[in-house]
C-alpha cells in the first residue's frame, strides 16, 4: 500500500510541474497517463486537476474514477505501467521545460541586435537632417530633429542602459571563470 502512495505522490508532483508549465503541457500529461493505463480520461481545462491511481490501475479524477479496459492484476504490474508512464512523462517535462536563464539571455542578446539597428537609423536621420540643413531645407530638418529626440533617443538610451549592463555582466562572469 506504501507503494502505491508513493506513485501517487510522485504523480502528483508530475501533475503539478506540467501544470506550471501550462495547462497544455497537463493535459499532454494526463493523455498519456490514460494512454499507458488504458483510461478514457477527459480532458478539460480546469484550474487544477489532481488525479489517483487505484490498485487496479483505474485514475480518479475530480471525484469520480474511470476505469481501466485492462485492470492491472497486481502492484508490481502497476509499477511497471507506472514506469512507463513516468519515462515518458520525464521526457516531456524535460522538452518543455522553462530555462529563464537562457530565456533572459536570448531577449538581451535580441536587445543588443535592437540598440544596434536603432543606433543605424538614428545616425542615417542624424545625417540626413545635417544634409537638409546644408540644403536649406529647415522644414525637413526640423520635422527630422523631432523624429530623433521624440520617438528614437528615449528608446535608444534605455535599451543601451539595458545592453551595455547585459555586457559588463557577461564579461565579469567570463572573468571569475
Amino acid at each position: 500500500m506504501s507503494d502505491l502512495r508513493k506513485i501517487n505522490n510522485e504523480l502528483k508532483a508530475f501533475i503539478n510541474e506540467a501544470n506550471f508549465i501550462s495547462n497544455k503541457c497537463r493535459n499532454k500529461l494526463l493523455k498519456i497517463l490514460g494512454e499507458t493505463f488504458s483510461v478514457d480520461l477527459p480532458l478539460e481545462n480546469f484550474a487544477s486537476i489532481d488525479a489517483v491511481l487505484t490498485e487496479e490501475g483505474n485514475i480518479v479524477m475530480r471525484g469520480d474514477e474511470y476505469k481501466s479496459s485492462a485492470p492491472c492484476k497486481n502492484i508490481n504490474e502497476l509499477e511497471e505501467k507506472y514506469n512507463i508512464f513516468k519515462d515518458k512523462a520525464e521526457v516531456l517535462l524535460k522538452k518543455k521545460e522553462v530555462n529563464y536563464y537562457t530565456k533572459n539571455n536570448i531577449n538581451n542578446t535580441l536587445n543588443i541586435f535592437i540598440v544596434i539597428v536603432l543606433s543605424i537609423v538614428y545616425a542615417v536621420v542624424l545625417v540626413l537632417t545635417i544634409k537638409a540643413v546644408f540644403s536649406l531645407n529647415l522644414f525637413t530638418a526640423s520635422i527630422l530633429c523631432a523624429i530623433m529626440s521624440s520617438s528614437l533617443l528615449p528608446s535608444i538610451k534605455s535599451r543601451f542602459e539595458q545592453a551595455k549592463n547585459f555586457l559588463k555582466r557577461k564579461f565579469n562572469n567570463k572573468k571569475k571563470k
